[in-house]
């Protein structure tokens, strides 16, 4: 069997509007330049009308080939040797944006795509979903293996493609799961969901969402769903941010979906 495929999943604390500079910073982390230890996957803003707290940035580190050796390589490297090796300009740079966040080790399961699969298969999204899901201890493998089994095929007809399916691995309860999709996908799959448990009359009845619900209840104890907005240039990311304008907005631009969102359509897939 190869190395388990290893993930730093971060949630950071973000000082006012610094989202934008803070994660545009992250290319310049000295460890990116350094073999086999972590490299920046994705980093996210969590955007503010899909719930969770703000201002907040979520990044995805890809510990490398070497599993659970190079884990133990990235703790070397911020253990003992952080204050006199690696705790310099970068970290006081950062510290400008951010005051602190909150960890988790993931470890992607059978089906989770690792960052080189997400490459050439071309995965893209210009809205992500984050969810970090409670469920019954000792559950974890048990729940992703029927989310790739069940939810993936559901979910990759509504323009959603999962690019993280994560075991928490300090724990015996968490999971992870992010999902690259688009905004007009997203509201879709919001509009069949209410429509089939008779909520409203905007979609379509769709019984594979319901059904799938009710498999989640047997596992899922909490957790919390968010959307987030990419950083542009990361391996799943649109390749810039939007133009837009207030002036746009007034006359009426948010009804009509954006330019990425219109190409994108079929991607993810």
């Amino acid at each position: 069997m190869a190395p388990r495929n290893l993930y730093l999943y971060e949630v950071v604390d973000i000082i006012g509007q610094g989202q934008y500079d803070y994660m545009e910073h992250l290319w310049r982390d000295p460890v990116q330049r350094m073999p086999e230890m972590n490299s920046l996957q994705g980093s996210f803003y969590v955007c503010a009308y899909g719930g969770g707290r703000w201002p907040q940035v979520v990044n995805i580190w890809d510990v490398g080939t070497k599993g659970w050796a190079g884990w133990a390589s990235n703790v070397d490297r911020l253990n003992l040797k952080r204050r006199r090796a690696f705790y310099g300009d970068w970290w006081d740079q950062a510290a400008q944006w951010r005051t602190g966040g909150y960890d988790r080790l993931c470890a992607g399961v059978p089906g989770s795509p690792t960052t080189e699969e997400i490459a050439e298969r071309g995965i893209r999204g210009t809205l992500f979903v984050n969810e970090i899901v409670t469920v019954r201890p000792g559950t974890q493998l048990d729940f992703l293996a029927a989310v790739v089994e069940e939810r993936v095929p559901l979910l990759a007809e509504y323009r959603q493609v999962a690019t993280g399916l994560y075991e928490v691995t300090s724990n015996q309860h968490e999971v992870v799961m992010v999902w690259a999709t688009d905004i007009p996908a997203q509201m879709r799959y919001r509009q069949n969901r209410d429509t089939t448990r008779g909520l409203c009359d905007e979609g379509e009845v769709d019984g594979r969402i319901v059904a799938w619900d009710r498999v989640w209840a047997e596992y899922v104890t909490g957790g919390d769903s968010q959307v987030m907005t990419p950083l542009p240039r990361t391996v799943y990311g649109p390749p810039d941010w939007e133009e837009a304008s207030l002036e746009e907005w007034l006359e009426g631009a948010e009804q009509r979906p954006s330019a990425s969102d219109r190409e994108r359509g079929e991607q993810g897939s």
